[in-house]
């Protein structure tokens, strides 16, 4: 079989995407982002507050890209938490931690939208011709929060997209099917902090596996 050919990522919006994500190079390709964004995470893990909020978001206690304020993505749990995330993308990321519905609408026609997640497989969604814009804004300015959360939502199918780029040509970014989403998800977020939390807690049990031994009284044969 063929491979598929490299996801070719916009030149201008590679770079958007390496100021933004902070990653060590400029993305050409879907998969030359996973790679790097996975590369950012995995260096740094080390970061005692960032360790800390991804292993509440691991274990469940915390929701991944979680926001006090609205957006158009809400998230709905099964122990009956709702929260909004700041892009189209975190709400998918959580899918990999916990099973939840994400409630959203098309950024073109506003159409409702709906996508279950469970295990970072979609179950169902609605439409399901549903795609994710990969945007961010343009210029100089470098904060996550209003430079590309924003710019990353859902449309109700690829035909909304290119109907909205005719009405906003000057718009960064590039159309994700659900299922590249998720592979990006997965490659670039999940798979590093699964990796790096299991790693940690490894070490903290052999820890405190020596230390036990090294404070337990000494057996009757010897």
């Amino acid at each position: 079989m063929i491979p598929a050919p490299p996801i070719q990522i916009p030149a201008e919006l590679g770079a958007r995407l390496q100021q933004l994500f902070g990653l060590d190079d400029t993305p050409r390709t879907l998969e030359e982002l996973s790679d790097l964004v996975r590369r950012h995470w995995l260096k740094n893990l080390g970061n005692p507050r960032l360790n800390a909020h991804l292993r509440a978001t691991y274990y469940g206690r915390e929701i991944f890209g979680n926001v006090n304020y609205e957006t158009l993505h809400r998230v709905k749990l099964a122990d009956g938490r709702q929260v909004h995330t700041a892009c189209a993308l975190d709400a998918i990321i959580e899918g990999f931690f916990l099973p939840l519905e994400i409630e959203s609408t098309c950024f073109h026609c506003d159409q409702h939208v709906r996508i279950r997640i469970s295990k970072g497989a979609v179950i169902h969604a609605e439409p399901s011709s549903v795609v994710v814009w990969l945007g961010t804004s343009k210029g100089d300015s470098c904060t996550c929060e209003t430079d590309a959360c924003p710019y990353i939502n859902f449309f109700a199918s690829q035909e909304h997209v290119t109907d909205w780029q005719h009405r906003n040509p000057n718009e960064l970014g590039m159309t994700l099917t659900l299922q590249q989403s998720l592979n990006l998800a997965r490659k670039g977020w999940w798979e590093p902090i699964h990796l790096g939390v299991a790693s940690i807690q490894f070490a903290a049990d052999e820890t405190a596996t020596q230390n036990r031994s090294k404070t337990a009284p000494p057996s009757w044969g010897h």
